[in-house]
């Protein structure tokens, strides 16, 4: 974990920057003074220090001076007022990192520590994965898409998740809610592909005993049970357009009744829905209300597919593996990495949902500690192999399952169901004995 120092006479500004930074997954410290500033450092080791510029006692430049003279060379950040940019340029001139106008834009500083301390895209993700680490990946799209879930969480917007069937939605739902302000609250998730018409609206508001037949009592809404936290409506595309407008009303005014009842409830509750659908095309086609798809299309998120990150499957698998011989209660298994290999040219229509499941199968059905190639090749659906396989020669045939195989011979004639002499029979004839 990253070490931040902060150094400000202003206790205020040190409380703020402490809990903006320590909720980035960075381990902060702080001073209000130079002086001990100095000192604190020598034992605390940071990896980058943030210091107002104007401070009683010593100046910006001072103390960074007196930094260097303790032999104390570290990245550097200055908050400066405009009236001492020049004094932040000339430590810029020293060899300090960054200066940042007052009233500091919490987003930039981000920013900025993120481009100081993690220097390559490898260090980044690692990071990301402290802070978020339910989302595998170490892929730019998952960069990408933890970043813009960075961005999101801290606000009450609604926040439109979109991506095909099995890649993660609400995962990134729950982690948009638990590194919120609203996280301490209840998060409630209501599928709405699961509930039929009828069922929807009391799911959602709640009703009063009697409002229908087998209304027995009272019920509280998922929108009242949510107050003060959020709520995840999980296909939002499956919702009736009678209840879309009932929707809309909730999220432009913050309020609702319930079934059977005239008494207006206030909700504080933040939306975040997610969809498999394209909602601008069912707008189009009168499917889904604009009116709606604007207001819940706050913040957009595009889910990444699998076939989109193949580099992240040897992350993905090794955490699947670990979590289900965990939940099996089972010595762990391992995988060879020819079989990651032919699980990298599959398409995984189903992501990583999909993925998991293979991997399960792999696990039960495979008396091996070890995770073939083999094995993985005659789980998988459609292999490239079969899928070309009448349009390919004898000799396409061969170099293809080597290059499945990564080179292993045995595993090579096992995709061929051919015996190891045939297969060196035919290495022999097409000249590929160095393959």
């Amino acid at each position: 974990m990253k070490k931040i120092l902060i150094v400000d006479d202003k206790k205020n500004i040190c409380r703020v920057l402490t809990a903006i930074l320590a909720a980035e997954n960075y381990l902060v410290d702080s001073a209000n003074d130079p002086l001990k500033a100095v000192e604190k450092a020598k034992k605390f080791k940071p990896d980058l220090i943030i210091s107002d510029i104007k401070m009683p006692g010593l100046n910006g430049l001072e103390f960074y001076q007196l930094l260097l003279q303790n032999n104390l060379d570290l990245k550097l950040i200055f908050m400066t007022a405009f009236g001492s940019i020049p004094m932040a340029v000339e430590a810029i001139k020293m060899g300090a990192s960054e200066f940042l106008t007052k009233p500091i834009d919490y987003e930039e500083l981000k920013l900025k520590i993120r481009n100081l301390l993690f220097d390559n895209q490898s260090n980044i993700a690692s990071h990301y994965t402290e802070k978020y680490p339910k989302i595998i990946g170490q892929s730019q799209a998952i960069i990408d898409l933890i970043e813009k879930i960075d961005l999101a969480a801290d606000y009450s917007s609604t926040v439109l998740i979109q991506g095909e069937s099995g890649t993660g939605k609400e995962l990134v739902a729950q982690a948009l809610h638990y590194h919120s302000q609203r996280a301490t609250e209840k998060f409630v998730a209501v599928n709405c592909a699961a509930l039929g018409r009828n069922l929807i609206e009391s799911e959602l508001f709640g009703h009063r005993k009697g409002a229908f037949t087998g209304a027995i009592s009272d019920k509280k809404g998922k929108f009242e049970i949510a107050d003060g936290g959020s709520i995840l409506l999980d296909e939002i595309s499956e919702i009736d357009l009678d209840i879309q407008a009932k929707l809309l009303r909730v999220l432009q005014e913050k309020e609702f009744e319930k079934v059977g009842e005239n008494r207006t409830i206030k909700s504080d509750v933040r939306v975040i829905a997610t969809t498999n659908q394209n909602l601008a095309e069912m707008v189009k086609n009168n499917k889904f209300r604009e009116d709606l798809y604007y207001r819940l299309n706050v913040i957009p998120i595009f889910m990444p597919p699998l076939r989109a990150r193949k580099e992240d499957i040897k992350l993905l698998v090794d955490f699947f593996i670990d979590k289900i011989c965990e939940k099996e209660k089972i010595v762990k298994k391992t995988i060879s990495q020819e079989a990651i290999d032919v699980l990298k040219q599959h398409n995984w229509p189903g992501n990583v949902r999909e993925l998991e499941h293979v991997i399960e199968r792999l696990i039960i059905t495979n008396r091996s500690e070890k995770i073939s190639a083999l094995a993985v090749y005659n789980e998988l659906p459609k292999s490239k192999l079969e899928a070309a396989k009448s349009g390919l020669t004898e000799k396409e045939k061969l170099i293809e399952a080597l290059k499945i195989a990564k080179g292993n011979k045995t595993e090579a004639a096992k995709i061929l169901a051919i015996s190891r002499r045939t297969l060196y029979n035919w290495l022999q004839k097409y000249g590929l004995e160095e393959a």
